[in-house]
């Protein structure tokens, strides 16, 4: 069984919902500085889940960022075999020319990799996040994923930690970073909301607990000038299974150098990145 939803937040959101997705209100939001995690979070709190089921919560620009509709979701999960996890996650890109979803919201947000990595580490002392692997079949971008309760209860775990954590306006966490959006205009948020997009890729990454399928990476929409690097795309998603299954420092070296490539062609003006990042304390 697969229980659907759409988080609506007013009358616009409301009209534009795909009808196979229920709605998940979020009008009247008590903590709108943390945006689709709240709803979701008082579901799961709140709401009888049952073991064998699948729950998802996407946002009301699922169908623009993915080209998927609820009907195409359901028809994919059902015509796969049973995991924990379905992820149908957009921007192949972004998740291909970065070792792992802190590395890619360090490149956009400066500062994030030593924080996130801060928080991250507290699950596991011997974690280095610099050293973590995304790869296209567990990464997930704005929490477009359908799971079963079991993954359910570990995401919480996480972000209820960050949530209470936060509580104090001088963590880190709280401090607020802009984005550019597709129309240009600059969008603020508190980077504890990007952390909180994290946590399932990172679950995913060092858990070996949670089976997951992911909806092909290459069947996602790409804006024009990163559908030309569709061979890259796949080679750098190749090059990190490698090098996660081998450790062999060459495939390493061999993935920064053409991921440098693709991020100077991709994002065209952007400082490139320094993977000598400083280990997170």
């Amino acid at each position: 069984m697969i229980k659907a939803y759409q988080i609506v937040h007013d009358d616009i959101t409301r009209e534009q919902r795909d009808p196979g997705f229920e709605p998940l209100e979020n009008s009247n939001s008590t903590e709108p500085d943390w945006y689709e995690y709240w709803p979701i979070r008082n579901y799961l709190h709140t709401m009888p889940l049952d073991e064998s089921t699948l729950y998802g919560f996407v946002s009301p620009r699922f169908k623009e960022k993915t080209g998927l509709s609820a009907d195409k979701v359901r028809r994919f999960i059902q015509s796969s075999e049973d995991a924990d996890v379905y992820i149908f996650s957009p921007f192949p890109l972004h998740g291909t020319s970065f070792l792992n979803v802190v590395e890619h919201m360090d490149f956009f947000f400066r500062g994030f990799m030593e924080h996130g990595g801060n928080f991250f580490r507290q699950f596991d002392q011997t974690l280095d996040v610099r050293n973590m692997v995304n790869n296209s079949s567990n990464t997930v971008f704005s929490n477009f994923f359908f799971a079963k309760p079991v993954f359910w209860r570990e995401w919480l775990r996480i972000c209820d930690q960050l949530f209470e954590e936060t509580k104090d306006a001088r963590h880190p966490l709280n401090s607020k970073c802009s984005y550019a959006k597709d129309n240009g205009d600059l969008k603020i948020l508190p980077v504890k909301v990007f952390v909180v997009e994290c946590v399932a890729s990172y679950v995913l990454a060092t858990s070996k607990r949670f089976s997951s399928i992911s909806y092909p990476f290459q069947s996602m929409p790409s804006s024009d000038a990163h559908s030309s690097l569709a061979h890259e795309n796949a080679r750098l998603d190749d090059l990190k299974r490698q090098w996660e299954k081998t450790r062999q420092p060459q495939i390493l070296r061999q993935y920064r150098l053409e991921q440098n490539r693709v991020i100077g062609l991709a994002w065209p003006g952007q400082e490139p990145p320094d993977f000598d990042l400083p280990q997170a304390l």
